[in-house]
């Protein structure tokens, strides 16, 4: 590939469904204090204000057991499951950002297996902790709002216009200002000869798409 990079063809917004085809064998044992998945909001001392970073909420805690999941052998087992504000991911996802987006993400390899009692697929507890700030041009991102604590307030059928110099080709990433949700661009294939997005997107998780290309 030679020249200038080409411009992505869109960013993507990424939610859980529910639909997962596995449960929890031990999630109220993995903090039993809280009962969260992730950091407990109200209880855990932040070592930086909510809009600087490194942000606390986005780390894996230190769980008192490994996260166990028990998958239905008659559901086809994906690549990629979003719960709360972390991922479940397989190898062959794992692989794809460990090389597209190597330091985007911190892992935990999750004990599986089937509800018959065979052996589980391979899983990792992946949370993006790749986060920006002032990524967003919110003054030509209709619908979006800065609220009074600094954070984004989103109306429905938002236009959002991230500013690609500051996302500096990233491939998965989060939002100070919007923390919840994972974000994902979608590059053109002169870009990158493997798409992250295509893997995802294959997965039929609840993507949306919210904008065509940075700007």
């Amino acid at each position: 590939m030679s020249g200038a990079r080409a411009k992505p063809q869109g960013v993507y917004i990424l939610d859980s469904n529910g639909n997962y085809g596995w449960e929890f064998a031990n999630r109220g044992m993995l903090q039993p204090d809280s009962g969260y998945l992730g950091l407990n909001y109200s209880r855990t001392p932040w070592p930086d204000s909510m809009l600087d970073l490194p942000r606390g909420p986005w780390r894996i805690p230190e769980y008192a057991e490994t996260p166990k999941l028990i998958f239905d052998p008659k559901r086809k087992v994906q690549d990629i499951y979003a719960v709360e504000y972390f991922l479940f991911i397989s190898d062959k996802m794992k692989s794809l950002l460990d090389e597209f987006a190597p330091k985007s993400c911190e892992y935990l390899l999750c004990e599986t297996e089937f509800s018959n009692g065979k052996t589980g697929p391979r899983v990792w507890q992946c949370s993006v902790v790749d986060s920006y700030r002032k990524a967003v041009d919110v003054e030509n991102s209709p619908l979006i709002r800065v609220t009074r604590s600094g954070g984004y307030m989103i109306s429905g059928g938002a236009d959002w216009c991230f500013l690609p110099a500051v996302l500096n080709g990233a491939h998965v990433f989060r939002l100070v200002e919007y923390a919840g949700p994972f974000f994902a661009i979608k590059h053109s294939r002169t870009y990158a000869k493997t798409e992250i997005l295509e893997v995802l997107l294959s997965n039929k998780l609840a993507f949306t798409k919210i904008a065509e290309t940075l700007r």
